[in-house]
């Protein structure tokens, strides 16, 4: 019985889906690719979904691609999957994409410069409408033609692409000079072991403000790890057990901030009377420390939601390349106190 309510399901078509909708068949293809709007009325299109969930009719993508010329699915191209941050983008992508009937698949480079030179070349050519690169380094010149066009830049800038830098430089700059006003001189920074521009622009910045401030840069203040709870956690014990260890702990994710809690456990330190500490990202768990986390806050969900909207502009639209920075806060929680 089941098995033959599945063939019956395999076997519906749109004109089916017209027959019980009431409508024509161009009407149901309208519907079902997205272009009814000013078309075809609302109480139609509902009309028409209706029947097409009644009869668990699926359009054939196959068909739909040859009909349309798109795949109706994009790339998200990142350094890292495992970091909270990036799951963040991808969620508020997939938001914006669902509305037009898109699909995001997520790509991670693996921190690996050789290999997301070939993912690039893969994915543009093979069936993906387009393309969002975030906090990773642009492709060499000569795949930027397979790119350009249809792709947006996140977190990175591109005189070939629309881009959405980070302020990455001023919410850095507001994260040292928090610790600097609490009286911290000795501030480690715990970098992460992603070689592309937003981790090097913290790099910078952190060199920066100290040296601004009239301190040295202690190079034994400043280690790298993965973003990843245990490798943050044995770099922070590394500089913990220094002979003149560090009273304050500027971060590159707050992941990576988990980690120095982990290590203040270990080395029985009080967070923030004995080490403040402070991430970058604000994301669920820089809520879940405890205490929970000063942190430099990126709006992620947002700013996904914001490219793939960008991206389906641009698919359909010439769009000129532009930039337009992202502006980031500077969230103080219970992590960071004065100096002892």
């Amino acid at each position: 019985m089941v098995g033959e309510r599945k063939a019956r399901q395999e076997t519906r078509t749109s004109f089916d889906v017209a027959k019980l909708a009431g409508v024509s068949q161009s009407t149901v293809s309208l519907v079902l690719s997205g272009k009814a709007a000013g078309r075809v009325s609302q109480n139609t299109q509902e009309a028409v979904q209706r029947a097409a969930r009644e009869l668990g009719y699926q359009p054939c993508m196959a068909a739909r691609t040859l009909r349309l010329g798109r795949t109706h699915v994009v790339a998200l191209l990142i350094p890292e999957v495992s970091n909270p941050f990036f799951a963040a983008i991808l969620q508020g992508a997939e938001q914006a994409a669902r509305v037009r009937d898109y699909t995001v698949v997520q790509v991670s480079t693996g921190n690996d410069a050789d290999w997301q030179q070939r993912i690039v070349h893969a994915l543009a050519t093979r069936a993906f409408d387009g393309f969002i690169l975030c906090a990773v380094d642009l492709p060499s010149s000569a795949h930027l033609d397979l790119l350009r066009g249809n792709a947006v830049i996140v977190d990175g800038s591109s005189p070939d692409f629309p881009s959405l830098p980070l302020d990455i430089e001023a919410g850095a700059t507001k994260a040292l000079e928090h610790l600097l006003s609490l009286g911290h001189r000795r501030i480690a920074h715990l970098g992460a072991h992603i070689d592309v521009e937003t981790f090097r622009v913290r790099q910078r910045v952190y060199k920066h403000v100290l040296s601004a401030a009239g301190l040295p840069v202690r190079e034994e203040y400043t280690l790298t790890a993965g973003v990843d709870l245990d490798e943050a956690c044995q770099a922070a014990l590394t500089l913990l057990r220094l002979p003149e260890p560090p009273g304050a702990f500027f971060c590159d994710d707050d992941l990576m901030a988990a980690g120095v809690y982990q290590a203040a456990r270990q080395m029985h330190l009080r967070v923030p009377f004995d080490l403040s500490i402070v991430g970058f990202a604000d994301s669920l768990v820089a809520r879940l420390l405890d205490p929970p986390l000063t942190t430099v806050s990126i709006p992620a969900l947002e700013i996904g939601q914001r490219a793939m909207e960008l991206l389906l502009t641009c698919l359909t639209t010439d769009v000129a390349p532009f930039s337009a920075t992202i502006p980031l806060s500077f969230v103080v929680r219970g992590s960071t106190g004065i100096a002892r």
